[in-house]
């Protein structure tokens, strides 16, 4: 049996099979969508808590930003199809966001498909959760004199080579995940810094005012955790690679 992933698919791939000959049976009537707008509602009410949304919705999937967000993801069976040699099945694959503010309070909650970002910036592409640079979500302009502006990347190996992901760790504490598409970004107090990836460590000074732009370098091997490089990079070549990048959540 195939599963089609994207949401966008159903239509045009029903109509193909539906020209070809084949059976579609509707089997979304026997499964509900959890993330209507009257199953959000109670959320969006005052008080409405990570313990309101924990009894709503469950544990979620992903937590980021130190359980500021809430990400929760839903696959429904909407459409059976058969005919031919083979059976597949569409999918409605659809997400949740729930912001809280410090006190543990909703303040954002919104669905939306797989691949699209919510309306205040924040997108889930897979298991990659980013900022959507384009809805205000980058580093301020300048650090301040006393503390240095990190920005943590993965270079991207050659094709037919595969990059993968790695994670982050700043003075033995894990700071979140990037892909070769996106970065981390954090301010750290002037003076020495020490930073993590793979099973790779590095000492270096985190200068005062100014901006630190360290890449890591899989390994062109079968482990996920092996790196090859971990170093600082001149501003001139971090700054390129930040600029085609997207800031990544942090844990």
């Amino acid at each position: 049996m195939r599963i089609l992933k994207r949401p966008k698919a159903i239509f045009s791939a029903a109509i193909v099979l539906l020209l070809s000959g084949c059976l579609i049976l509707p089997v979304g009537i026997f499964t509900e969508n959890p993330y209507t707008q009257e199953k959000l509602a109670p959320l969006l009410q005052p008080n409405a808590d990570r313990s309101l949304v924990r009894q709503k919705f469950g544990s979620p999937a992903y937590t980021k930003e130190n359980q500021r967000y809430w990400f929760y993801t839903n696959r429904r069976e909407t459409v059976g199809i058969i005919g031919g040699s083979s059976s597949a099945v569409l999918t409605d694959d659809d997400w949740l966001l729930v912001e809280f503010d410090q006190r543990g309070k909703v303040v954002f909650a919104e669905t939306r498909d797989f691949n699209q970002c919510t309306s205040n910036g924040i997108c889930l592409d897979g298991s990659d959760i980013h900022g959507d640079a384009q809805k205000g979500l980058i580093p301020p302009s300048a650090p301040k004199e006393n503390e240095c502006a990190v920005y943590l990347y993965l270079e991207k190996l050659p094709w037919p080579l595969a990059t993968g992901s790695v994670r982050y760790s700043i003075n033995g504490k894990t700071l979140g995940t990037v892909n070769s598409e996106s970065y981390l970004f954090l301010t750290h107090p002037q003076g020495e810094i020490q930073i993590s990836a793979y099973d790779l460590a590095i000492s270096t000074h985190c200068e005062g005012g100014k901006r630190l732009y360290v890449r890591a370098v899989k390994k062109a091997d079968w482990s996920w955790k092996t790196g090859e490089d971990l170093a600082p990079v001149t501003a001139d070549e971090g700054e390129k690679k930040i600029q085609i990048r997207h800031p990544s959540l942090r844990d």
